[in-house]
């Protein structure tokens, strides 16, 4: 039987190490006395310490990082680099790198690969995912190999100083499965420990099984930590990259590609057997991430398909859930005077930036002000019927929401409290008798909440219903029907489906939460065309293709859904513009090409036909999300872009519904670009 490949299940994540200061060090069992609430996990920016190129561009994918003596070493995947937008071949991925530094965030050093595949050694056709540990003065090498036989876990070991010579066991494969890959070995007790991803049968379920051992050499049956409810079925693996760590009588299990392949979920336990998505923990907006500490600092590591190489971030350990960010950045809206403002945060302290379009017919705009205190997220925008904006900003912790309001002369009140905690920015909307409507999940995601203003433009507001929904995977998002029913969708949590709710009348009761989609890879978005139907976008849980769904008539029901867009980011923006054709536009994962396709007629078939889309980026400057658009007084899109490093760009339309301007400088100043990868400078200075 031929293995299970990388592609064929959308392969997209990898395992590894957790390293400990001390060769060979123990991972504690939990304590029996340990009490209080688990630890959450976040990131810090990831930055680029390794590059792997030399001749022609490449890049790591699964890896794993250890020491030994005074040097630390990265053993990892390694193949050429596919155009922008496009995934290497998997089943090309035959060696291993290697690389040494004298400390995770380098300056590493590239030495010969580890490993290169051996057919006649019981057929292998791959190296996947390496995971080095230490015992007794050897450091073994588990790695995800198989062929026409079956999947297998293999390993090799090594006792030379610098590793650089490893030897296959004589004996051949650990074990074998279905889909068995991605080892990743942790010591509890006297117990050596090994977790890998598996399908519960062909076509069946994706899931974290484990063995036990107390040699390395000999590992017993298989039990399941993790049992996802997506399916090989579905076509997409969303349960990759195990990994460990056993910190304070909590187990910490990372689990990806979560929320788009370059994402990262955190589940906590007290027993490093059973992990459930009830035991949300944190994210962390990596693709196959590592942990690893030096004894003083944690530290995540990443590297991926559409990556140069290794990031690393500081890992954070913090008592509060860390706050989802907003989808759109910057966010930007037309005020009570119809100019378009626009709104982000400040790359160095996260304060508040805004700055306004005070000409929209020679597109001219006022420097940038400090509008308010640093965010948590980038804020939120309503607009009431008087054309007044409201902003809605998260405080750094999620502590409360804090609103701002437009006068109508144009000036605005000061900052209040709007409530809280809260784990992003809300969505807001508004209901059709004119008032605004928000919706905000509880940090955790346990519960999403809704409020509404008293009466149509009033700065008094209802008391928070807590009980509109219950766990959410992401923040929600809303929109009003053409006849002014709104409607919200959320992601699952753990992004096993799609759910939407409406309300069954306008500014009436709600109905019950029904299914909307299968498993997807992030909060989905939505906007209304010309015709007055929403259109829906969502990815697939590895960000392997991205989809639309739109009503079959306005305020009806539902199309099935459609391909729109390739790889993806996240879900696609799309926005009407003036003649009420809809224009989408999506990021592929490393940032480097933004998709743009667009409607024929409002409603009709979108052009141009084949999915990968036109390349509507700038060469040279990756971006950092998926882009923010809006419609000026004079009917023209405006698309604003943060690349990796902070710099906003914007693009501008020529003409209501017509062609595009080249990308200019939107401002001098930096914003905060709120991705994974911070700079992409090999060998930078840790931030």
């Amino acid at each position: 039987m031929h293995p299970i490949s990388r592609r064929g299940l959308l392969r997209a994540a990898g395992a590894g190490a957790l390293v400990l200061p001390l060769a060979g060090r123990t991972a504690p069992a939990a304590s029996a006395d340990a009490t209080g609430p688990h630890p959450w996990v976040g990131a810090g920016p990831f930055t680029h310490v390794y590059d792997p190129s030399t001749t022609r561009r490449r890049y790591l994918n699964d890896h794993t990082l250890v020491r030994a003596g005074d040097r630390w070493h990265l053993f990892s995947i390694v193949g050429d680099s596919a155009p922008p937008g496009q995934a290497p071949d998997s089943a090309a991925e035959v060696s291993l790198a290697h690389a040494s530094a004298s400390s995770p965030a380098g300056p590493w050093s590239s030495q010969p690969d580890a490993l290169t595949v051996d057919p006649s050694y019981f057929g292998e056709e791959h190296l996947w995912a390496p995971h080095v540990v230490e015992s007794g003065g050897v450091h073994w090498m588990f790695y995800a190999a198989g062929g026409r036989t079956g999947a297998a876990i293999n390993a090799a070991t090594s006792t030379s100083a610098d590793l650089s010579t490893w030897t296959r066991l004589p004996s051949g494969p650990l074990f074998r499965g279905t889909a068995a890959r991605d080892p990743m070995v942790l010591r509890i007790g006297a117990e050596w420990v090994m977790y890998y991803t598996e399908l519960s049968a062909p076509g069946g379920h994706h899931q974290v099984c484990y063995r036990r051992s107390t040699d390395l050499l000999t590992w017993g049956d298989g039990g399941v930590a993790f049992a996802d409810a997506a399916t090989a079925a579905d076509g997409v693996s969303v349960t990759e990259s195990p990994f460990v760590v056993a910190r304070d009588g909590w187990y910490h299990l990372f689990l990806g590609p979560r929320n788009g392949y370059e994402g990262t979920d955190v589940l906590a336990s007290r027993d490093p057997f059973r992990f459930s998505l009830d035991d949300r923990a944190g994210h962390v907006p990596g693709h196959a991430v590592e942990v690893v500490t030096d004894g003083q600092q944690w530290w995540a590591s990443a590297a991926g398909w559409f990556r140069r190489g290794l990031y690393l971030a500081p890992l954070d350990w913090r008592s509060t859930p860390p706050p989802w960010q907003s989808p759109d950045n910057p966010v930007a809206a037309p005020d009570v005077r119809g100019r378009l403002n626009v709104l982000a945060l400040d790359a160095a302290d996260r304060s508040m930036l805004r700055r306004v379009q005070t000409d929209p017919d020679t597109d001219t705009w006022s420097d940038w002000e400090v509008f308010g205190t640093p965010a948590g997220a980038v804020p939120a925008l309503g607009r009431n019927t008087d054309g007044r904006l409201e902003v809605f900003s998260l405080a750094p912790d999620g502590a409360n929401l804090h609103h701002r309001i437009q006068r109508t002369d144009g000036s605005w009140t000061d900052w209040e409290v709007f409530g809280g905690p809260a784990g992003a920015a809300p969505a807001v909307a508004r209901n059709a008798d004119g008032r605004l409507e928000v919706f905000a999940p509880a940090p955790d995601g346990a519960l999403l909440a809704r409020r509404r203003q008293t009466s149509p433009g009033s700065t008094t507001w209802d008391d928070w219903d807590p009980d509109f929904s219950g766990p959410v995977g992401a923040p929600p998002v809303v929109a009003a029907n053409a006849d002014g029913r709104l409607e919200v969708f959320v992601l699952a949590p753990g992004g096993t489906a799609l759910l939407h709710r409406w309300q069954t009348s306008a500014g009436g009761a709600w109905s019950a939460w029904e299914h909307f989609g299968t498993p997807a890879g992030a909060a989905p978005r939505v906007s209304r065309d010309g015709t007055g139907r929403l259109n829906v976008t969502a990815i697939a849980p590895s960000g392997t293709a991205a989809f639309h769904r739109r009503q079959s008539v306005p305020n009806g029901g539902w199309d099935a859904w459609q391909p729109l867009l390739g790889w993806s980011t996240a879900a696609p923006l799309t926005i009407a513009g003036a003649d009420g054709r809809l224009e989408a536009l999506t990021l592929s994962p490393g940032g480097e090409r933004l998709a743009h396709r667009w409607q024929s007629a409002p409603a009709g078939t979108w052009a141009p036909a084949d999915v990968s889309g036109e390349d509507f980026g700038e060469p040279g400057l990756p971006l950092a999300g998926t882009p923010s658009a809006a419609a000026d007084s004079t009917g023209r899109l405006h698309v604003f872009a943060v690349t990796e490093d902070g710099r906003l760009r914007t693009r501008v339309q020529d003409r209501p519904s017509g062609g595009w301007r080249p990308w200019a400088a939107f401002g001098d100043r930096p914003v905060a670009a709120l991705r994974p990868v911070a700079a992409l400078r090999p060998g930078a200075p840790m931030p």
